[in-house]
């Protein structure tokens, strides 16, 4: 793949993470006539509900950080947040949408829906003013998420200013590689990891699985497009492509080769325990998973965390989606409250709660020059500082494969056939054809 292709594949849909995590919530009863805001005593009052409280580990950032814009416009503008369930999110906003109800300022990951209903339907407001009047902004806004954002002229969702690629973690007191793993290809990866073992599972979908095999369809001279076709088109239908049989072939022979015993079966946790008893030595996963590995609590057979290394993927391959919908404003809303929430996308793309974002929960912002201050408490922060410099101009990012196939064949038939590609008992090309009937039934 060449350099020009490497470098921000532009694509659609996104998973979980992005700069800032999706969910979507609605107003509160009392104010539903305009949408979740109600003043009091001159000072607007509005309700996010958010998977972002509670236990969720996006609440550590998250809530401080509404707590900080609360603050500063103290007797202004006030966000109160109301707990809700990461699973309801999605099927919540579109109700409150039917509704007319939507909330002055919320998230959806349904971004085919984002575009077949809110948009089609002129429900959301065109952000292009208020961009265009904070220069400032303007200029850290990556360009592949403002050109996703941009329909028709009108800006209809906040475009990113932060990515979150998703890369792996290797123990370098059992693998040690004498280059960055960017650098091999797949061939070289294998060679150099020995008989040392990945940290896979095949449950509920396989994330660690899940995330190899994207970063390796990433790595291969079409793989990137099939990803974004299917995030594009609501899920790949025909996995008979050649870069789609490659991929499962490189992928099942680090399964014959570099899998463990129990990994059919098991899910994630099982997977991550063994990466922190010494038991495998890589582990494909999110920069969310660093206080874990920074906490000796669950650390077994002499694992140690300061031992961790962070990197990204064989043939300089990160998973993230600058193509996503992230924050959003309603239509209509009446003029306070449209000023809020001006005020809550200034605030939450300002350089310093850019930067304390990406000190709690890891990313880059690669419009944004960093200040001193930030640059030496990151390099204080190993496994982050390992994830934001290995970046570069010829990274390419791509999105999760079970973003581009529906959830129902992920969790289903992609999970039961997965067995069978993990233990050798269907080859690759097997495998992709029994994939095709499923997706096709």
């Amino acid at each position: 793949m060449n350099n020009k292709k490497k470098k921000w594949i532009a694509l659609g849909l996104a998973t979980l993470m992005t700069a800032s995590l999706a969910g979507c919530g609605g107003g509160s009863k009392e104010a539903k006539e305009s949408k979740g805001g109600e003043e009091s005593g001159g000072e607007v009052v509005v309700t996010m509900p958010t998977y972002r409280s509670g236990e969720d580990v996006g609440a550590v950032f998250f809530l401080p950080q509404v707590e900080r814009f609360n603050e500063k416009y103290k007797g202004q503008y006030r966000i109160e947040i109301e707990e809700s369930p990461s699973n309801s999110h999605t099927e919540r906003i579109k109700q409150l949408a039917l509704q007319d109800d939507l909330p002055a300022i919320f998230q959806c990951s349904d971004s085919k829906w984002v575009e077949d209903y809110l948009i089609a339907n002129d429900k959301l407001q065109d952000l292009s003013e208020f961009i265009d009047s904070k220069p400032e902004i303007k200029d850290l806004m990556i360009q592949d998420s403002t050109d996703f954002c941009t329909k028709d002229d009108g800006v209809y969702a906040m475009p990113l200013t932060v990515l979150k690629p998703t890369g792996l973690y290797y123990n370098s007191a059992l693998f040690d590689p004498e280059k960055a793993i960017t650098e091999m290809s797949w061939d070289e990866f294998s060679k150099a990891l020995g008989d040392n073992k990945i940290a896979y599972q095949t449950a509920e979908g396989g994330w660690t699985v899940n995330l190899m095999l994207t970063a390796i369809l990433g790595s291969l001279d079409g793989g990137a497009e099939l990803l974004q076709k299917g995030v594009q088109e609501g899920g790949l239908k025909d996995f008979t492509d050649p870069a789609m049989v490659e991929a499962f072939t490189i992928l099942q022979e680090s399964f014959l080769k570099n899998g463990t015993d129990n990994a059919v079966g098991a899910v994630y946790a099982d997977a991550a325990n063994t990466f922190y008893a010494n038991m495998t030595a890589v582990l494909p996963d999110g920069t969310w998973i660093i206080d874990k590995i920074n906490d000796p609590t669950d650390w077994a057979n002499g694992f140690d965390g300061a031992k961790v290394v962070g990197d990204y993927y064989p043939g300089n391959v990160a998973i993230a989606n600058p193509c996503v919908y992230d924050w959003m404003v309603p239509a209509g809303l009446p003029e306070e409250e449209l000023n809020l929430a001006y005020a809550f996308l200034e605030f939450i793309n300002s350089p310093e709660e850019i930067e304390a974002y990406i000190l709690a929960e890891g990313g880059s912002a690669p419009k944004l020059t960093y200040s001193e201050d930030f640059t030496s408490a990151l390099s204080e922060k190993k496994l982050l500082n390992d994830f934001a410099t290995k970046l570069n101009d010829d990274t390419t990012y791509v999105p999760y494969f079970n973003n581009a196939i529906t959830e129902s064949l992920f969790l289903g038939d992609f999970t039961n056939l997965m067995t069978e590609l993990y233990n050798g008992s269907s080859t690759p090309e097997e495998f992709c054809e029994k994939l095709t009937a499923a997706a096709q039934q």
